[in-house]
């Protein structure tokens, strides 16, 4: 399954964090914070993926996803929604 770090790091290549943080008008610690817990907020993973050209609902669910804890829902789920995971 893709993981939004997988997205930042194709937006970083693009521009680099501070760039994005201007972008985006937040501070460069949010995306400071999000490198430090290992994934993007659902926001952020929506935006990074319209300006990338990309969809962002798919990103924008993985990034929800991720921000839970590990279940038998979130089991669950994943094994369900398997046909937009394939980005």
């Amino acid at each position: 399954m893709p993981q939004t770090m997988d997205l930042l790091q194709k937006a970083l290549v693009v521009q680099n964090a501070a760039a994005w943080s201007r972008t985006f008008n937040i501070t460069p610690g949010a995306l400071s914070h999000a490198i430090k817990q290992g994934r993007l907020s659902p926001l952020l993973a929506g935006n990074f993926a319209i300006e990338l050209g990309e969809e962002p609902e798919p990103w924008m669910a993985i990034a929800a996803m991720e921000a839970e804890k590990e279940s038998e829902l979130l089991a669950r789920l994943k094994s369900r929604v398997k046909a937009w995971r394939r980005l």
